[in-house]
Order: C-alpha cells, then sequence, then structure tokens
C-alpha cells in the first residue's frame, strides 16, 4: 500500500502541477490565446469530441452499474436486490446520460449513432472490467466501485454547482458578435452580464464557459489508475494508465478550445477539480482504514476489527 501510494501521489503531484502552470498562463492570456485557437466555426475535430469527449465518465459508471449487478453476490444477502436495482438504474442513466448529452452539444448527430457508439464503448469497458475483477477480493472490488461512483458522480455535481451561477461567457459569443468587452477572468463571476443577455435573447449556454464539463468528465479516464489493483499483472503500470488518461483529457481539452466553447482557464480548472476530487476518493476508500473499514462492514456484514478487539477484551460476565 506505501507504494502505490507514492505513486499515486507522485502522478496526482505531476499532473496538478502541470495543470497549474497551464492555469497561470490562462489567468494571463485567456483571450489571446482563444483568440489564436478559435477559427470562428466548428470542425469535424471538434465535433467528434463534444459528442464523445465525456464518455469516460459515463462508460466508468456503466461499467460499475455492471458490475454492482454480475458480482453483488459477494455481499451480503440483504443488500442484493439493492445492489441489484442501483446497477441497473446506474446503467440506464449513463447510457442515457451519454447519449443526451452527445446529441444536445452536436445536433446534427442522428441519435442512433450516439445510442450505437455509447453503447459500443459502454460493452467494452464492462467487459473489461468483468475480466480484470474475475480473481480479486470483494474488498478491492468494493474500494474500486466506491471510487469510481464518488469520483464521477461528484465531478458531475460539482462542475454544474460552479458552472450555472458561475455565468463566465463563452469565446464563441464573443467572437460572433465582435464584443471583446463580453470576456472576464475566470475568477470573475458574469451574472449582472448574464442576466442582462439573456433578457435580450441570447442562450443561457452561452455563459456556461468555466469550468468545461467536458474536460472534468474526460479527465476521469485518469481513475484507469486504479486497474491494476484489480488485476496484479497490471502492478506498476499506473504511470501508464495515467498517461493514458492525460491524453484523452488534453485531446478534449484542446477540441473545446478549438470549438471556442472554453478558455484555458475553464479546462485547467475543471482537470484539477477531477484530480483533487479523485484524491480524496482514493485516500477516502484505499487508504482511511477506519472509513472504509466501517464501508466493508456495512456491505460484508463483517463486525469491523476494532469492535471485534473490543469485545475479545471484555469480561466473560459482561454482556
Amino acid at each position: 500500500m506505501k507504494k502505490l501510494k507514492r505513486t499515486y501521489s507522485r502522478c496526482a503531484m505531476l499532473a496538478a502541477a502541470v495543470l497549474l502552470l497551464l492555469l497561470i498562463a490562462g489567468s494571463f492570456a485567456d483571450l489571446p490565446i482563444s483568440r489564436f485557437l478559435y477559427p470562428g466555426h466548428e470542425s469535424s475535430f471538434g465535433q467528434f469530441f463534444a459528442a464523445f469527449g465525456e464518455l469516460p465518465a459515463f462508460s466508468l459508471l456503466a461499467g460499475c452499474g455492471v458490475l454492482l449487478i454480475t458480482q453483488r453476490g459477494r455481499f451480503r444477502e440483504e443488500l442484493r436486490v439493492i445492489l441489484l436495482a442501483g446497477g441497473i438504474c446506474l446503467t440506464a442513466a449513463s447510457i442515457f446520460l451519454a447519449v443526451h448529452e452527445a446529441t444536445d452539444n452536436v445536433p446534427a448527430l442522428p441519435m442512433a449513432v450516439a445510442l450505437l457508439v455509447t453503447v459500443f464503448v459502454d460493452a467494452l469497458t464492462a467487459f473489461a472490467l468483468l475480466v480484470l475483477t474475475r480473481g480479486c477480493q470483494a474488498k478491492t472490488l468494493l474500494r474500486f466501485l466506491c471510487t469510481v461512483i464518488f469520483v464521477c458522480v461528484g465531478i458531475m455535481l460539482l462542475i454544474n454547482i460552479i458552472k450555472i451561477p458561475w455565468g463566465r461567457v463563452r469565446m464563441r459569443l464573443i467572437v460572433s458578435t465582435g464584443n471583446e468587452s463580453y470576456f472576464t477572468n475566470w475568477w470573475q463571476a458574469g451574472t449582472a452580464l448574464k442576466k442582462r443577455l439573456v433578457a435580450d435573447g441570447v442562450s443561457s449556454d452561452e455563459f456556461r464557459s468555466f469550468p468545461s464539463g467536458h474536460t472534468a468528465c474526460a479527465a476521469c479516464a485518469m481513475l484507469l489508475i486504479l486497474l491494476p489493483t484489480l488485476y496484479r499483472r497490471l502492478h506498476d503500470r499506473e504511470p501508464l494508465f495515467m498517461a493514458v488518461g492525460a491524453g484523452w483529457t488534453l485531446l478534449v481539452a484542446f477540441s473545446r478550445l478549438r470549438m471556442g466553447a472554453h478558455f484555458l482557464s475553464d479546462v485547467a480548472v475543471s482537470s484539477l477539480l477531477t484530480i483533487a476530487l479523485g484524491t480524496v476518493g482514493v485516500w477516502l476508500f484505499y487508504f482511511n482504514r477506519p472509513f472504509f473499514g466501517t464501508i466493508w462492514a456495512f456491505f460484508s456484514g463483517e463486525v469491523p476489527a476494532g469492535q471485534t478487539k473490543k469485545q475479545q477484551k471484555k469480561p466473560d460476565g459482561e454482556a
């Protein structure tokens, strides 16, 4: 566990350091960078990632739903029906949200195509997780499930809690109107401007630049770093899985700048939030023994080790 903790810490710190540098750059040069990168129109590259860039979060949740359905027998009998229902709901909700986001972001995309791609990627993810978890212990499986669900659901909620009231104008609106006075720095909430322009008929979606939901969901791909905990033959490959996740995140982030949907600071902050939430999740479910011990006791029905020792120390006549 100590070696694993060091590996996770180093990967997270390296990614956070790079993102902080990008955030600093964006804090000084968001507008010039977007002027350079945004051509003033949409592209096939940008539309592809607009439709499917968020799939890592949705597919991981769908995969977890399948694991809850198929592996529920590893946990206490009283919870199996609940786990079955929860797994079905989680899988169905993930597919629905993925298809909705794809068709909402790219209206020209047929729903059948979005559904086909989503189900295909979800099926691959679920199959891979089923193979990797065949020989792992129930505790290890529960750690993985709790961490992934905590991070993926948590980041979706957190991004929208910040994004909706913040009201930062997207670059594409600035370009289409030719009014650079609409630009605000990432630390400045633009609610007054939003109210005025929405009243004039501008879509409220044009005020959801900060932070980037696409990039935050794409950054969930870095949770692949947890796969070696499920399958021993993948041990020492954590940096490779982190690099794969970071590569997908970088592609999605770049595509959002090319689409004029976000600024550099938007994608940097959203990635930092995902990494921060991932760090909290890994600490809670992998390295915080008392906390996870309580979770495990609930799902397994076992008495926590601390309580067992206390009971053993009691005199024979004590109830």
